[in-house]
């Protein structure tokens, strides 16, 4: 977050654009504030920016070199390759699936879905990189926003007295999963903020990020979803774990400012325990008792568990039964729905109740097999990479560091559990996050473009 950027300066940094980077930038703006506020204008967005983007880096592209680093990246580069795989498994499926067992196009273009990590790195990273920070701001003020203007539904409400409220966000794993990254980017540039030079717009930022750290922890805490506990946890444990070995290897003083972001949270969790939350994360863990043993073999047929682990161990039993069947090319994306209409070992009430395996990665498994997922996952760990790439070449300052590997920590531990990536609200906090953190990396290729 810099203080830097004026008003002279944005227009004259406006003037040296080409009216197709002015469109993509703007579209991307649209695209990370307009999810939650206002779902058209987000697809709307998409559209202009994906069509922005194949302007700049295949006609313009061509004069200033653009093009030679878009299509030379590995991220992308394994994109490709993601698409070749989907193309020639749909004429495999084609001819080998059993009837009544057809992928959707839908799903198939969602497993696409991380090119737009790229086109947000891109926009991040070379486009757009000094209001980088900006743009980031804008996915919080969209979710601060949206979740304010709820307060007259009674979702609120209800949350106060203790209810489970998923706030309109599709339901309440999703909504914690919102929530959750919103409170892991807060923790880890709260400092920035404090840090910010002018006066006026350090506390305009420490307030806004304050009033989001404390709105959102207390959505969260609505939400009452377990699996988002464990992320929390998994990465408070990783930061706190990166941030020890950062200060053992510079060992600076800490700013006095940066004394004040223990306080804020001390406060914020003040306010917090004002609504019951011990109670209420305890209550959340304690009426579940997990037994493996009875998922140990196949199911007994028109199986219908009543409590959420069950469904999970459920669908994880039989998914195994279905990879064993097509190991390397799955089933096509989107036929999980497919296969548990076909099971007889899921009851009528189960299949009209669920359509997905509860699971990111039980997903791709079923429905792209081992070589999708493969390539699926180089994507992941090329991220994580680059992510170390770009901070031991000092392009990616220490708390982006901590953030990116807390926030893997949070989405690992959250897609073990719920399928996030089959939904747009998956899409989207990857595409934001995954692109901000991966735009650190492109950065360091700019004056490669430029010569």
């Amino acid at each position: 977050m810099s203080s830097k950027a004026s008003m002279p300066q944005i227009r004259t940094w406006l003037s040296e654009k080409s009216h197709a980077e002015k469109l993509f930038v703007a579209a991307l703006a649209a695209y990370i504030f307009f999810y939650l506020p206002s779902l058209a204008a987000y697809r709307g967005a998409e559209s202009l920016m994906l069509l922005a983007f194949f302007w700049l880096v295949f006609v313009s592209g061509r004069k200033n070199g653009i093009r030679y680093l878009v299509l030379r990246d590995p991220f992308l580069l394994t994109c490709v390759a993601m698409l070749g795989f989907l193309l020639l498994a749909r004429l495999w499926y084609a001819y080998s699936l059993p009837p009544g067992i057809d992928p959707e196009t839908r799903e198939t273009r969602y497993v696409l879905k991380p090119f737009i990590v790229f086109i947000i790195a891109f926009g991040m990273g070379i486009v757009a990189r000094p209001y980088r920070w900006a743009l980031l701001l804008l996915g919080a003020l969209g979710l601060l926003i949206y979740l304010l203007t709820t307060i007259g539904d009674g979702y609120w409400t209800m949350a106060l007295n203790g209810r489970r409220e998923d706030f309109g966000i599709h339901n309440a794993q999703h909504t914690a999963m919102f929530t959750g990254t919103a409170l892991i980017a807060s923790v880890c540039f709260m400092a920035r903020a404090v840090r910010i030079s002018t006066p006026f717009l350090r506390r305009a930022v420490m307030t806004f990020v304050a009033i989001t750290f404390t709105t959102s922890a207390c959505v969260f805490i609505a939400a009452q979803t377990r699996a988002a506990w464990l992320g929390i946890f998994m990465a408070s444990t990783i930061g706190l774990v990166t941030i020890a070995c950062l200060a053992r290897t510079k060992r600076g003083k800490p700013q006095r400012r940066t004394m004040l972001v223990p306080a804020i949270l001390i406060l914020s969790g003040i306010m917090i325990a004002g609504i019951n939350a011990p109670e209420r994360v305890i209550a959340s863990f304690s009426d579940q008792e997990i037994s493996l043993e009875q998922y140990a073999s196949l199911p007994e047929y028109n199986a219908n568990p009543r409590s959420s682990h069950g469904v999970r161990l459920l669908s994880w039993r039989m998914a195994l039964e279905w990879l064993k069947e097509r190991p390397l090319l799955g089933w096509g994306p989107g036929s999980a729905e497919d296969l548990i209409d076909q099971s007889e070992y899921f009851s009528d009430q189960f299949k009209k109740t669920f359509g997905h395996l509860h699971s990111s990665l039980v997903e791709s498994l079923v429905a792209n097999g081992l070589i999708g997922t493969a390539i699926l996952l180089v994507m992941v760990i090329w991220v994580g990479s680059a992510t170390f790439i770009a901070h031991r070449n000092r392009e990616m300052p220490d708390d982006v560091f901590v953030f990116a590997l807390s926030f893997f920590g949070f989405w690992v531990a959250i897609n073990f559990f719920e399928s996030y990536t089959l939904y747009t609200t998956g899409h989207y906090i990857n595409a934001v996050v995954a692109g901000f953190i991966y735009s650190f990396y492109l950065q360091s290729h700019r004056e490669d473009v430029s010569s």
